[in-house]
């Protein structure tokens, strides 16, 4: 299975997880029951930003100006957490390719303007956090 598909299983769960108030575990859970298994990938990212939560959420907030997590939709949220956590801590995984694969998330899940906003907050992110430093 490709990385974007991963991503995309891994968004997916995410979000329902979000809108449905549920711990991820059991939102993954009821994937598999219904869905079958994740990429191992997907399970990766998934149990990152599931602890790193709090910490990605704090870095959002930030540079998202004007835009605390919490008032973000749950699509876009989602999809930011997965991407920050992908550009903190995946080191095969170059920060311009995390940047890119939320945006195309984004044009596919969220509305018109949210692959600007999706864009630009990451890019914050990353001067901010990784500041031209190699992640990991």
């Amino acid at each position: 299975m490709s990385r974007r598909t991963a991503r995309k299983q891994a968004f997916l769960t995410l979000y329902q997880s979000d809108v449905t108030g549920k711990p991820l575990g059991e939102t993954v859970a009821r994937w598999r029951e219904y869905r079958g298994d994740l990429d191992a990938y997907a399970v990766r990212l998934l149990r990152g930003v599931d602890v790193e939560r709090d910490a990605l959420d704090e870095v959002l907030s930030e540079v998202s100006e004007g835009w605390p997590v919490h008032r973000m939709s749950a699509v876009d949220r989602s999809i930011l957490r997965l991407a920050l956590f992908e550009m903190i801590h995946s080191e095969d995984v170059p920060p311009d390719v995390a940047v890119g694969e939320a945006v195309e998330l984004a044009k596919g899940f969220s509305g018109d303007e949210a692959p600007a906003f999706v864009g630009g907050v990451l890019r914050g992110a990353e001067t901010r956090v990784l500041g031209g430093v190699q992640h990991g």
